[in-house]
């Protein structure tokens, strides 16, 4: 009978210890973005637009102009390629 009981509530124990944890994660709000991260963001709007305007019948990468434009616009902001691949992927 002790064993029942403590064994129903080493269950119930561990499940609410998991939703504790599992809701810190969710409910945690996303950290600040660094200067860095602000800087390449906002290159990317920039890109993004000045990519658009210079090709309007195809927008976004299914058109390799427009790519190519965007990835030179970012590299002339200075943003790396492995950055503009982690914005995208």
């Amino acid at each position: 009978m002790v064993m029942k009981f403590l064994s129903a509530m080493g269950g119930f124990l561990f499940a609410a210890m998991a939703i504790c944890l599992l809701s810190s994660c969710v409910l945690r709000p996303p950290a600040p973005r660094t200067f860095e991260e602000q800087q390449a963001w906002m290159a990317k709007q920039q890109c993004m637009q000045e990519a658009s305007d210079m090709n309007p019948e195809a927008p976004f990468s299914t058109n390799p102009y427009w790519n190519d434009y965007f990835i030179m616009c970012m590299n002339r902001f200075g943003i790396p390629d492995s950055v503009i691949r982690r914005m995208w992927y």
